[in-house]
């Protein structure tokens, strides 16, 4: 290729870029570095006038305890530099979160691994059962968490009849060890209940995993099947193959679903704000909740919430750099 020729078609591939590097710019870097300035400043977000610069104070409000802050969500009239604390709703939305990621990745991962395996096979229809299994994930939203509302509610929901009706069917099985049987088993209380609660969202979550689904399949439609062959031949069970052949080659996708997955767990907000309720202590308050009641609630603390929105901001970082770092120890990239 001449250099002119060569020139010209870098001129033509960043003009093509360009749309998409300004949206980036726009609806990405630019309300990020706002958030950011935002994090040192005090407003309530009504006028300019109620605009001042606080520096730090929000970060050691939320982190150290700062007794001399203005109030909001972790002061009080009663409360003293000797017992002021770090913001306890944050850390308690912190752990929260962390809970759900870390029980919500992890069977999202295995389940659309699964669907992926079973999809893979060449069975006539095969794609309308692909389409089915990647629906929940076109389809998720409000409407389907309020149907899942339904669906989880405890006192006359389907799938607490389904198991009660299940506890019938094994009750004369159960007397025969236990002369109650299973009258005093007790029904999830799901979403009205402080136990349950995360349960139901990481079932909800779970349900939605289409995407990461189609990306397996398509990392397992790149498996050469001549090389489970060859191993078939030489005496590999169908678990060896799995493990040594198929499995490492899925390995880039495995990384990036579980970064994907992560990131969007602990920014989860629709499970949270939909199906919030008094019943489940603070069950479900997940740090995009607490960023939005910070921000969007009296006394509409914007650089609060802000700074709250920067220390996640930097954790995901932080765990997204690790995971990157790590994928020379066990993601292994053809040649």
């Amino acid at each position: 290729m001449k250099p002119t020729l060569q020139r010209t078609s870098s001129r033509s591939g960043s003009l093509f870029l360009l749309p998409w590097l300004i949206g980036v710019a726009v609806l990405v870097f630019a309300p990020l570095m706002f958030a950011w300035v935002l994090s040192f400043v005090e407003w309530d977000g009504s006028s300019q006038q109620h605009l001042s610069w606080v520096g730090s104070q929000h970060y050691c409000e939320l982190l150290l305890g700062d007794a001399e802050s203005p109030r909001g969500p972790i002061a009080s009239p009663s409360s003293s530099a000797s017992d002021q604390q770090a913001d306890p709703m944050f850390y308690k939305a912190m752990r929260n979160s962390v809970t759900f990621s870390l029980f919500a990745v992890p069977l999202s991962l295995f389940s659309a691994f699964a669907l992926a395996m079973l999809l893979n096979a060449p069975l006539r229809g095969i794609a309308w059962f692909r389409s089915l299994f990647y629906m929940p994930h076109v389809l998720g939203g409000v409407a389907t968490v309020l149907i899942w509302s339904w669906v989880l509610n405890p006192a006359f929901g389907p799938l607490n009849s389904i198991i009660q009706t299940a506890y019938d069917v094994i009750d004369p099985v159960v007397r025969l060890f236990h002369k109650s049987g299973t009258a005093a088993w007790p029904l999830p209380g799901w979403l009205m209940s402080k136990t349950w609660c995360k349960p139901a969202v990481v079932l909800i979550h779970v349900w939605t995993t289409g995407g990461a689904v189609f990306i397996f399949l398509a990392a397992l439609q790149r498996v050469d099947p001549d090389t489970h062959l060859a191993a078939h031949l030489d005496g590999a069970n169908a678990w060896q193959r799995l493990r040594l052949i198929t499995l490492p080659q899925l390995t880039p996708a495995i990384l990036f679903n579980l970064i994907t997955g992560l990131v969007a767990s602990m920014q989860s907000f629709n499970y949270a704000y939909l199906l919030y309720n008094r019943a489940q202590e603070d069950g479900l308050l997940f740090v995009s909740l607490q960023i939005y009641r910070t921000a969007f609630e009296p006394p509409y603390r914007l650089g609060y919430a802000s700074a709250m929105a920067c220390i996640l901001f930097v954790l995901l970082l932080g765990v997204s750099l690790f995971a990157f770092w790590s994928r020379r120890i066990w993601v292994h990239y053809e040649s």
